[in-house]
């Protein structure tokens, strides 16, 4: 098989006209406000400071400050200074962001459901343990790509 070729599929499989609109979609549920308020309602009851949430998203803790702030505007979060450290903010969402939250995560996999559904139970099943290894693989890759980096840097 020539991987260079089949990558070159993929990539244009994936950015062709159209089916940006669908990854735009499917973008949504994994990125920016989304993201963030996903990670809080699953963090809810601990104590979230803004580096923690600009770790997992791997996102600057600027684009976080913004993110934050758009969300406290629609009452979705609150920061509070940390009783112990009065160096640190805590995040923690309200109760109309868990609502915000759960109607996203209800949306998203709705979403998905139906392209499931029409995929058929065989092809889900295949695809999503398919995805699972390219994700893994993908991941592995890469963090051999920063050592190497590091290494060069070093």
């Amino acid at each position: 098989m020539d991987y260079n070729k089949a990558a070159e599929v993929f990539l244009t499989t994936v950015i062709k006209r159209g089916k940006a609109e669908m990854m735009h979609r499917f973008n949504t549920y994994s990125q920016g406000e989304h993201l963030v308020l996903g990670y809080l309602y699953k963090e809810a009851g601990k104590q979230i400071v803004p580096s923690k949430i600009a770790k997992f998203t791997h996102t600057s803790t600027a684009r976080i400050a913004t993110i934050l702030n758009n969300l406290e505007s629609k009452n979705l979060i609150t920061r509070e200074i940390s009783r112990t450290d009065r160096r640190k903010i805590l995040v923690a969402i309200t109760d109309k962001g868990r609502r915000v939250a759960e109607e996203i995560r209800v949306e998203a996999c709705s979403n998905l459901a139906r392209v499931f559904k029409e995929m058929g139970e065989e092809r889900t099943e295949s695809f999503i343990e398919n995805f699972k290894m390219f994700l893994e693989i993908g991941m592995k890759l890469a963090q051999e790509d920063k050592g190497k980096e590091e290494e060069k840097n070093a």
